[in-house]
């Protein structure tokens, strides 16, 4: 997945080439990818394993030793399903290797059954295996295919291929496979252009780190399974590069570098068109560095109104009007995730909060219908009341759990169809500029002074703690309402911030630009 970046590609051919001065310099910023995605996988992975062992007992095995000659051991033996094998080789021109989760006998089949992972015996063996890779996502991505791919290709090379279809078992308990052919034949077209990128930095001769060109990542896309973020983070800061500006894109930033335009300062003083971007679109992008540049330099955050028309269109405050927050965890054991909290802040009877908590689909129903009860019934005495949230998360949340209980989908509609629901977000895009990185609401309470009481500090960070939460749940009572009491307090906060915010917003309107 990596290999599409090709700050990874020069950064990890320089230290196995060993570049002088490299491993130093990435030693300072080294970090071990570790996050939700990543530990959530591994155990989906393990969870397979241990369902294949409990349904197939003595024809699973694992090689004793992490080796292709231990897994060729195996294979050699005919032992049905080989999980953590090695494979080594290919027919590319730099052997790979890596460890595919399955090898699967070819007269098998995996399937699900009411105990879970299994396979079944369905024709005579021929002597191949295919190979199946776990992955906690509910689609099989190109890049996994790719992943498969390069599995099989080894697999042929070594003689061991079947031609039976190889593929994926993914987090929706599906299986994905794919034609032999196709998946080798994806892999070789990647492939190839790695290599190229390979190749040819070898050909260059790099002998100091001045050599790897540029330390900074141009897509941001695999930075949560990298090693080196910071060292990318370090030296965007360092060359004051155009990664830094709110909202610019990686085609925005090609065009720019073409015309001479390297730096955020530079793009401050630019005013005009390049190749593919317009006077408008440079001119405004231009707006934004120089906001920033101006926080860089003096450590004053600033403000400018660009559209006026746009923060006359808030609603006057309303006492029936709420402040929405709904937090998810994207890594709940049934598809599609969990709405685990809903919180929002009401100002009828002064600033009040609510929050309702679940841990199961069952209680994610009742707490759904619970907040369209509520807020049906607020309607009534508030005609002319709004709901108000920060981006687009809310509106998209209560339309999937509508459809997926079959309640209050003619109601989510029409409210959202009739404007009751306001995104801030979109308001502030299209009426403000901050000289700021990001348009993140933590990064907008800089300008209306609000001071967060809770110690989780993001979204993610509320996962997390949802995630040690549920590890407390079954064991320690204690601690697990200590970690939703925190998550409770962070969207409390995040509630109360989208309060500040819009009162902040109506206070621009008659502002200068």
């Amino acid at each position: 997945m990596r290999a599409k970046c090709s700050h990874c590609v020069r950064v990890s051919t320089a230290r196995e080439l060993g570049v002088s001065g490299l491993q130093e310099l990435i030693a300072q910023f080294y970090v071990k990818p570790d996050n939700l995605a990543i530990r959530y996988g591994m155990r989906f992975e393990e969870a397979l394993e241990q369902e294949l062992l409990a349904n197939l007992s003595d024809k699973v095995k694992m090689p004793q030793e992490r080796t292709l000659d231990a897994t060729l051991e195996l294979m050699n033996e005919g032992v049905p399903v080989i999980y953590q094998g090695v494979l080594q080789g290919g027919s590319g021109a730099m052997a790979f290797s890596g460890r595919p989760d399955f090898l699967l006998r070819s007269d098998y089949r995996f399937e699900f059954g009411s105990s879970g992972l299994t396979a079944r015996q369905v024709d005579g063996w021929n002597g191949g295996y295919t190979a199946w890779d776990a992955k906690l996502s509910s689609t099989p991505k190109p890049e996994y295919q790719v992943q498969v791919g390069l599995y099989a290709d080894v697999l042929r090379e070594l003689g061991y291929a079947a031609e039976q279809n190889h593929g994926l078992i993914l987090g929706s308990r599906e299986l994905a496979a794919f034609a032999v052919e196709t998946l080798i034949a994806q892999m070789v077209q990647d492939r190839n252009a790695y290599l190229k990128k390979v190749f040819s930095f070898i050909d260059e001769d790099p002998q100091r780190v001045e050599d790897i060109g540029e330390l900074i990542c141009d897509a941001s896309s695999y930075c949560d399974i990298c090693e080196y973020p910071e060292l990318c983070d370090h030296a965007r800061r360092e060359a004051n590069h155009l990664q830094l500006v709110a909202g610019i894109t990686r085609p925005q930033i090609e065009s720019l570098h073409r015309s001479g335009v390297k730096t955020l300062a530079q793009l401050a003083t630019r005013e005009e068109p390049t190749d593919k971007l317009s006077q408008e679109q440079v001119q405004k992008l231009a707006r934004q560095a120089r906001l920033q540049q101006h926080t860089y330099d003096t450590g004053e955050h600033i403000v400018e109104v660009i559209n006026a028309a746009e923060l006359e269109k808030l609603p006057a405050e309303n006492p029936g009007d709420i402040f929405f927050d709904l937090e998810g965890f994207t890594f709940f054991g049934e598809p599609g995730g969990l709405e685990y909290l809903f919180g929002y802040t009401s100002i009828d009877s002064g600033e009040e909060f609510h929050a309702d908590w679940a841990d199961t689909r069952d209680q994610e129903r009742e707490i759904f219908e619970k907040f369209m009860h509520d807020l049906m019934n607020r309607l009534q005495t508030y005609p002319d009341a709004k709901v108000y949230h920060y981006a687009n998360y809310e509106q998209a949340a209560l339309k999937k759990l509508a459809e997926r209980y079959g309640s209050y989908q003619h109601e989510v509609n029409e409210l959202i169809d009739k404007g009751v629901f306001v995104d801030l977000y979109k308001i502030v895009k299209a009426a403000i500029m901050i000289s700021q990185e990001s348009y993140s609401i933590k990064k907008l309470e800089n300008y209306y002074s609000f001071a967060r009481a809770s110690d989780v500090k993001e979204a993610m960070g509320s996962m997390e703690y949802y995630d040690k939460y549920l590890d407390a749940f079954d064991g320690d009572e204690t601690l697990a309402e200590n970690l939703k009491r925190q998550v409770i307090a962070y969207n409390q906060d995040d509630c109360a911030s989208t309060l500040a915010l819009t009162r902040w917003l109506r206070s621009l309107v008659n502002r200068d630009v």
